[in-house]
C-alpha cells in the first residue's frame, strides 16, 4: 500500500486478514460480513509413517470460544475488541468504576489480553473518550474478529452507530447477545447521546441506581444501533458493553507498565482504574 495507489484500490493484508479501499484521505477499512467455515477437503493418502505425538489432529470444534480468539488464527494488535458481560445488569453497577472492574475480572477469567472497560457515560466520562486517542481510527470487531465499525469514531458521527447488519456481539464466556435466552431483553445500557456525549439526566444517577422512577439512555440492538435514544426504567436488566481503552499493539511498546491481565495477581478495583487512567492519557505514539 502507498499514496501512489489510485482512489478504489482494494487491497487485502495477510497478517490482519482485512480488507481495506483507498479513499482520498487514506487507507479505509471495508467492513466484512460473517465468515463462511470452507468445506472439509479429502486428505490425500499418507504413504509415510508420522510420529504419533506429531499426528494429532487439530480439533474441529471449539471447547472454548475463548481460547480460539487469542490464538494465532486472529491478529487483534490493529483492532478494538467488543464484548458483553456474561449477564445482564440494571442500573445499579455501583457505578461505572464498577463496570469497568467487571469488564476487567471477566475478561482475564476468559483468557483475553486486553484493557476492557465499560462502554458507559459517567458524570466526566463520554463515550467517544474511552477509547486512547491514537487508537481511535482502529477499527471494532467483536470477540471473533467479524468487523462491527470500520472504526470507533464512526460509531459518533450522530446517526446513532448503525450497523451495517444485525450485530453478532458476543459475551465473555462466548454467548450471542442477540440469540442467547440469557438476555430476554435485547437491550444495552449507555447513556449517551447520538455523538457519544454524557446525558447527565438519564444514566441511572450514575449507574447506581435500579429505581423504576428513574432513566437511563438505552438502545436496542434489534433496531442495528449503538447509540438509541431509549429513556427506560433503570430496574431493567439489559446487556452491558465493553469496549478494549487500547489495541494490542500498546503492550509491544510499554513492556515497564502495569499488565493488567497478570495471570498471578489480580489488580484491584482502584489499581486497574490508574491502569485505564494511565493508558488513556498516554498519547504517545
Amino acid at each position: 500500500m502507498s499514496e501512489l495507489s489510485p482512489l478504489g484500490t482494494i487491497t487485502f493484508i495477510l497478517d490482519e486478514e482485512a480488507l481495506l479501499v483507498r479513499v482520498s484521505a487514506g487507507w479505509q477499512y471495508v467492513a466484512l460480513g460473517s465468515i463462511v467455515p470452507l468445506p472439509n477437503s479429502t486428505p490425500s493418502p499418507v504413504t509415510t509413517p508420522l510420529n504419533t505425538e506429531s499426528a494429532r489432529p487439530p480439533s474441529l470444534e471449539v471447547d472454548s470460544l475463548i481460547n480460539a480468539l487469542d490464538g494465532p488464527k486472529q491478529s487483534h494488535s490493529q483492532m478494538l475488541r467488543l464484548a458483553a458481560l456474561n449477564e445482564p445488569r440494571t442500573g445499579d453497577m455501583t457505578g461505572v468504576r464498577g463496570a469497568d472492574y467487571a469488564c476487567y475480572r471477566e475478561a482475564r477469567k476468559a483468557g483475553l489480553r486486553g484493557t476492557f472497560r465499560a462502554l458507559l457515560t459517567s458524570r466526566v466520562q463520554n463515550l467517544d473518550s474511552i477509547v486512547r486517542y491514537s487508537d481511535r481510527d482502529l477499527p471494532v470487531v467483536n470477540l471473533k474478529g467479524e468487523i462491527l465499525f470500520n472504526s470507533w469514531k464512526d460509531a459518533f458521527g450522530g446517526s446513532g452507530g448503525v450497523f451495517s447488519q444485525k450485530p453478532r456481539i458476543f459475551s465473555f464466556d462466548g454467548k450471542d447477545v442477540l440469540r442467547d435466552p440469557t438476555w430476554p431483553q435485547k437491550y444495552i445500557w449507555h447513556g449517551s447521546d447520538l455523538h457519544g456525549e454524557r446525558s447527565l439526566s438519564s444514566y441511572c444517577d450514575a449507574w447506581n441506581t435500579k429505581a423504576k422512577d428513574i432513566v437511563g439512555l438505552a438502545s436496542s440492538l434489534m433496531k442495528n444501533r449503538l447509540l438509541g435514544q431509549e429513556k427506560l426504567g433503570c430496574h431493567n436488566s439489559f446487556a452491558v458493553l465493553c469496549i478494549e481503552a487500547t489495541g494490542q499493539h500498546y503492550y509491544r511498546r510499554k513492556r515497564h507498565a502495569i499488565v493488567p491481565d497478570s495471570r498471578d495477581v489480580e489488580l484491584t478495583s482502584d489499581e486497574y482504574q490508574n491502569f485505564l487512567h494511565f493508558v488513556v492519557k498516554d498519547v504517545e505514539v
